[in-house]
């Protein structure tokens, strides 16, 4: 009896703490680790250039730096964009290898990234549920419950490149009842969409691979989001680097919804309208909030009565984009503007309920 019981409350409480936010704070968009032949001034300056490198493509959400007088010119001295580095060696079965933890100062990599003309992503991005099954010589698994440590291991590295937040499934009772790899195998975009319901993800990446007896890697994809779905191919030969292609693919897609243009005609000022306010202590929150949003300069109170508020929003980038980010937290819920639209005093772009911290 004490058995019958355990197991349900555990799946219940796998299901609660797998519930996880729709937006991800990503870790150590600025940080790099590389391994180094030695100490010199030399052999730093080059390892802190290939580490600024990666730095600005990780928070550009581009794979490719258009050639810019300021990338260059930060590429050709990138000591100075150091917060700190240390050397720390390492055992390995092989030998000792050394390698350089670097920090590089997100003011100024923004700067550089600013006027080279390109977008900065904040670490606030939305999480990508993984649904893939792997089809090798051992049959077919799938990636994500240790079956496959050597890819699983390469998807995360280049996740970690792009910045990705991913997210496997828990591969629990419940996830085996509704997708089984046969049944992934078939790429059925609609029970993915159901078997992902629990996970609330704001994107889902399905996929299978092959692997051929020759050592080649076949693979297909679909990228999913609410209302939209976009299928592509990637293949490698004799290694897995089939996978940073469809992460460069995801990140590409993201980076070009969220990441925030360093035009500045790309911006301007639009009013919102928030109700569900209790007090001065959600106002501060709120408007904390919105700052913190990689598209939002500042938010300034025009007009407030009562539980409802007016905020004039200075933009780095439209709209559009801050609607998005809203949509990944939750914090803000879209109310219906037909209804609301002859209450206000001011003309307003979008009506919110408040809902406080999360």
């Amino acid at each position: 009896m004490i058995i019958a019981l355990r197991r349900p409350l555990l799946l219940i409480i796998a299901a609660l703490v797998c519930s996880l936010s729709a937006a991800d704070m990503v870790d150590g968009l600025y940080e790099e680790r590389l391994p180094v032949a030695g100490q010199s001034p030399a052999v730093l300056k080059a390892a802190a250039a290939e580490g600024l490198q990666k730095v600005f493509v990780r928070v550009s959400g581009r794979a490719q730096l258009a050639e810019s007088a300021a990338i260059t010119a930060a590429l050709a001295a990138p000591e100075a964009f150091l917060t700190r580095y240390r050397y720390q060696r390492q055992e390995l079965p092989s030998g000792s290898e050394l390698w350089l933890d670097m920090r590089f100062s997100p003011r100024q990599v923004n700067a550089v990234l600013q006027t080279a003309g390109l977008p900065v992503w904040s670490a606030n991005r939305p999480s990508v549920l993984m649904w893939v099954v792997v089809d090798t010589e051992r049959g077919r698994q799938l990636l994500g419950n240790g079956a496959y440590p050597r890819l699983e291991q390469v998807l995360r590295d280049e996740a970690r490149r792009r910045g990705l937040a991913l997210q496997f499934p828990l591969f629990d009772l419940v996830d085996a009842g509704n997708l089984s790899p046969q049944t992934l195998w078939q790429m059925p975009e609609q029970k993915v969409r159901e078997a992902s319901l629990r996970y609330s993800p704001p994107f889902i990446l399905m996929g299978r691979a092959s692997q051929f007896s020759t050592g080649q890697w076949l693979a297909s994809w679909a990228l999913l989001d609410e209302h939209n779905s976009l299928r592509f191919d990637t293949e490698s030969q004799d290694s897995p680097a089939f996978v940073a292609a469809a992460v460069d693919r995801v990140a590409d897609t993201q980076a070009r919804r969220y990441a925030v243009s360093s035009v500045a005609e790309a911006g301007g000022r639009t009013l919102i309208h928030v109700s569900g306010m209790q007090g001065f202590n959600d106002y501060a929150q709120l408007v904390s909030y919105l700052e913190s949003l990689a598209v939002v300069e500042h938010a300034n109170a025009a007009w407030m009565s009562g539980e409802t508020l007016v905020l004039e929003l200075v933009l780095k980038d439209d709209m559009e984009k801050v609607q998005r980010y809203i949509q990944l937290d939750g914090r803000l819920v879209a109310r219906d503007t037909a209804e609301l639209s002859a209450r206000g005093p001011l003309a307003v772009t979008a009506y919110y309920l408040w809902q406080g911290s999360r």
